[in-house]
């Protein structure tokens, strides 16, 4: 197996496919280590190709608003931006530092809460996730930065 020239999208891309070929039942536990590839390589790799975009506009993304709880501060105490990007930052951190934990409804992982050490908190749905993390990586494929 090679990788095209430019390895984080090609990295992205490989496990978007993962995520959207997967339906068994372990397909959340799925979805969370595919974080890796959809969160974490493009927050520590190509963070500036994230739009900085309002996060009021954050449902075009795939996410409910009200699915972030808190935004968090900076060290500075200053509040985070209500971006995209720090969102991604935000969740990148839960994630990279395995504070996450699941939501169950009916007996079976329903969602995801995440938290991360600025008081970051969002809670969001397995399909709220899948989609978003298949936007941000559509985004990715499609930019030519």
């Amino acid at each position: 197996m090679e990788y095209a020239k430019d390895f984080e999208k090609d990295f992205m891309k490989r496990t978007l496919e993962i995520v959207r070929e997967y339906n068994g039942r372990y397909d959340a536990t799925i979805l969370v280590n595919c974080l890796l590839g959809l969160l974490v390589v493009p927050k520590e790799r190509i963070f500036d190709r994230i739009p900085n975009e309002d996060i009021c506009n954050i449902a075009k993304w795939g996410i409910k608003l009200d699915s972030i709880k808190k935004y968090g501060k900076c060290s500075c105490g200053d509040k985070h931006p209500k971006t995209l990007r720090q969102l991604v930052r935000s969740l990148r951190n839960s994630v990279a530092h395995f504070r996450i934990t699941p939501i169950h409804a009916d007996n079976k992982v329903s969602g995801y809460a995440f938290k991360d050490s600025s008081g970051f908190a969002a809670e969001l749905s397995l399909p709220e996730l899948s989609d978003f993390v298949q936007r941000l990586s559509i985004h990715f494929e499609n930019d030519h930065s």
